[in-house]
């Protein structure tokens, strides 16, 4: 669905759109319908539902799109606004036509050709325009922008009706920072502008900056004028590459006893401080350490009470892990870990309640960052491996240290092999859910010999595999393997190479009820491949729900 205010797809969810909705709810719909009365009515409220989601997407990553910005207006009523990439384009673009077109651009000063001023301006525009009405808004800028963030609070007479606030500060984009000409950058000063408004209805903020380097003073600020203003936050989101600031721990600790979901970079100048607050309330936490050294934990997760969903990353502290995670957050049900180096699993299963844990890497490919502990608990029914690990030893060991796992996702695992996945297959009888991505350049890569122990798996009730680069996939060779699955929904993901033999196969097995193909197949060949496989099964038996997503473009035909 596209608008004329927009040069970017308008995004609607599935339930918003009337042809997304199965005919047979819609003729349950209107079969309920005594008069002309109630459809008008059924209408009116539908219409309501579809303006609640509109967005108004704009993209300022080049020239072209600056240029339509710059000459458009908006009457539409919209309930979610995004703007991404202010300031992201060279400085030496000709903004003089631009500026002409921005009727209230002040003028206090002469406009230059190269003054990216008068973009910042139009944007600010588009943000008062909808600033009584918005619910979502999302500003993405670039790295010296944020002298100007406070002007783009909500402002004037009455309380704002904003819901969710978004924040990036971007880093150096498409061009080197020397070919900015910073000095030539004038910022929306909070002079003669009126002040920040009330914002009772503001429950999620969230904050990133991508730069190495910031203003400290400027953000704190700008969340200083958020917790006088903003009473009710329950979720905040403060992520840094670089940048530390203190006023990170000010603005969480302003809001800890009301906070449900909290998301921090914390850094050594605040993680003392840090580990010294009360989250009550707080069900999701993710943590990204930035420090060498991490204090004793107890008081944090003892005071954690309602902590449901933790993710830790690079805490490099096996005592954190021990003594903090594993000993004192007894409510965790959905656990992620992210370590360059082998993550202890030592006294994991002081974890009572954890039914899922996912085990990551950033540096997944390097042998040194093998997983080599195994996990161990009898409440866990989920577990996803994005990372190396030490191969067979670790796959065989899991029927015993995890016996009730229903749900494997092993993804990024470059020792994962033909001897892996028989372990799992041959042990591991419960699984219900399976999720594998081949790897085709490692030196030992999955097989069709392996795959033919899927069938193992009598309870597997879904089945996803993925090819993990289109330059050198995996191919459904030799497939006799389909035919003994016991899945019922097989999702296939990246196999260029699918033909109507290997699908054929597919659909024949007499377990298979949906089958999705996303990017499987070339555009034009998929379309062939599925109306001859109608014509073949025509007189056997229905054919399963297929779908198609993605599908490879003619280019490479």
């Amino acid at each position: 669905m596209w608008d004329q205010a927009t040069f970017e797809p308008i995004h609607i969810p599935k339930m918003a759109t009337i042809n997304d909705l199965p005919n047979e709810i819609l003729l349950a719909i209107f079969q309920q319908i005594e008069g002309k009365k109630h459809l008008t009515r059924i209408c009116k409220l539908w219409n309501e539902l579809i303006v609640n989601f509109l967005v108004l997407k704009i993209s300022l990553l080049s020239e072209e799109r600056i240029r339509k910005f710059a000459g458009m207006v908006f009457t539409r009523s919209y309930q979610q606004l995004s703007i991404s990439g202010v300031m992201l384009v060279e400085s030496d673009f000709n903004w003089t036509g631009c500026s002409r077109q921005l009727k209230n651009a002040p003028a206090k000063r002469a406009r230059k050709e190269t003054d990216p001023y008068v973009l910042l301006r139009k944007c600010l525009q588009v943000v008062r325009q909808y600033e009584r009405t918005v619910r979502v808004m999302s500003l993405s800028f670039g790295p010296i922008m944020d002298k100007s963030l406070l002007a783009f609070l909500p402002r004037g007479d009455g309380p704002s009706s904003l819901e969710c606030l978004v924040i990036e500060i971007n880093n150096w984009h498409i061009m080197k920072e020397e070919n900015w000409n910073v000095s030539r950058m004038e910022f929306i000063a909070e002079e003669g502008l009126q002040e920040i408004s009330e914002m009772p209805k503001l429950k999620s903020l969230r904050f990133g900056d991508s730069r190495t380097k910031g203003d400290r003073t400027v953000r704190r600020k700008f969340f200083d004028a958020i917790t006088r203003n903003a009473k009710a936050i329950t979720s905040i989101s403060l992520t840094s590459r670089s940048v530390t600031c203190y006023s990170d721990y000010r603005i969480v600790r302003s809001f800890s006893t009301q906070l449900q979901e909290l998301t921090i970079t914390v850094w050594p100048l605040f993680v003392k401080d840090f580990f010294q607050l009360s989250f009550p309330k707080v069900k999701i936490l993710k943590l990204d350490f930035k420090c060498i050294t991490i204090p004793d934990a107890a008081h944090l997760f003892q005071n954690l009470k309602s902590l449901i969903d933790l993710t830790v990353t690079s805490a490099d502290n096996d005592e954190f892990l021990r003594q903090g995670v594993y000993r004192h957050a007894t409510t965790v049900e959905r656990l992620t870990i992210s370590e360059n180096r082998n993550i202890t699993m030592d006294g994991l299963q002081g974890l009572i309640g954890l039914k899922e844990l996912q085990l990551e890497c950033e540096c997944s490919w390097f042998e040194f960052d093998e997983q080599i502990a195994v996990p161990c608990s009898s409440s866990l029914e989920k577990l996803v491996i994005e990372r190396c690990t030490n191969g067979i030893p670790f796959y065989g060991a899991l029927v015993e240290s995890v016996p009730h796992i229903t749900e494997l996702h092993i993804t990024g695992d470059n020792t994962f092999n033909d001897g892996c996945l028989r372990a799992i297959c041959t042990t591991m009888k419960n699984i219900r859910r399976l999720k594998l991505t081949l790897i085709p350049f490692v030196e030992d890569p999955i097989t069709d010999v392996s795959l033919r122990y899927i069938g193992n798996l009598r309870k597997l009730e879904y089945l996803f595999l993925e090819s993990y680069d289109d330059e050198d996939t995996i191919q459904l060779t030799g497939s006799g393997w389909v035919s003994l699955l016991w899945a019922s929904d097989v999702h296939l993901n990246g196999f260029y190479e699918i033909d109507l033999p290997n699908m054929l196969d597919l659909l024949l097995n007499p377990n298979l009820r949906k089958l999705t193909l996303d990017q499987c197949g070339r555009a034009c060949r998929i379309v062939e491949t599925v109306g001859k496989l109608k014509q073949l099964m025509s007189d056997s038996r229905p054919l399963p729900h297929i779908a198609v997503m993605n599908m490879w473009q003619s280019a490479r035909q």
